[in-house]
């Protein structure tokens, strides 16, 4: 099924959903049965597929993301968390910058609900780190200020930022 990149996203996004969760608030959540070896299996091989379908990706600007090669980014999420953050970070270290990135993958069009929400925190937090996302947007979430030079997305983007990291370590926006 992961072999072509629709079928990655859906399996990525399916095996959560049909599998037991380890944090179940189930009556019997003190007894969690332990995770069938199939279930690893399938995480493993749909991360894998996920990564060769990204394989071009690597080489091109963020900006120039499909927006198939964006649904599989937040659906790594849910097969190969590590593997998605180790890939992403690669790409922040050598071309791609946490803004384009960001500005690519949160769609702009997200009123009345807001740009990030817990939710998405909580993806961001699986597919890059929110500490080592922090870090890499550096000063540009420590200016009190937001850049002017910047479009109306990206500051919205650093304004959420900003007040969620505020929220999470109580640091002042």
């Amino acid at each position: 099924m992961a072999e072509t990149p629709d079928g990655a996203v859906l399996s990525a996004r399916t095996l959560p959903r049909v599998t037991p969760r380890a944090d179940s608030d189930g009556p019997d959540h003190t007894q969690a049965a332990p995770t069938p070896d199939w279930i690893g299996e399938a995480r493993s091989l749909i991360s894998h597929e996920t990564a060769r379908h990204l394989a071009p990706a690597a080489s091109r600007p963020v900006h120039e993301l499909t927006e198939l090669e964006m649904t599989l980014i937040w659906a790594w999420r849910h097969a190969g968390p590590e593997d998605a953050r180790t890939w992403i970070n690669q790409r922040l270290d050598e071309e791609w910058t946490p803004l384009d990135l960001l500005s690519a993958l949160l769609p702009s069009d997200r009123a009345p609900f807001p740009l990030i929400d817990n939710d998405t925190l909580q993806s961001l937090n699986a597919l890059i780190g929110l500490e080592g996302l922090y870090n890499r947007f550096g000063p540009l979430l420590d200016a009190p200020d937001p850049d002017s030079s910047q479009d109306e997305h990206r500051q919205r983007i650093l304004q959420a930022l900003r007040e969620h990291r505020a929220r999470n370590t109580g640091q002042t926006t």
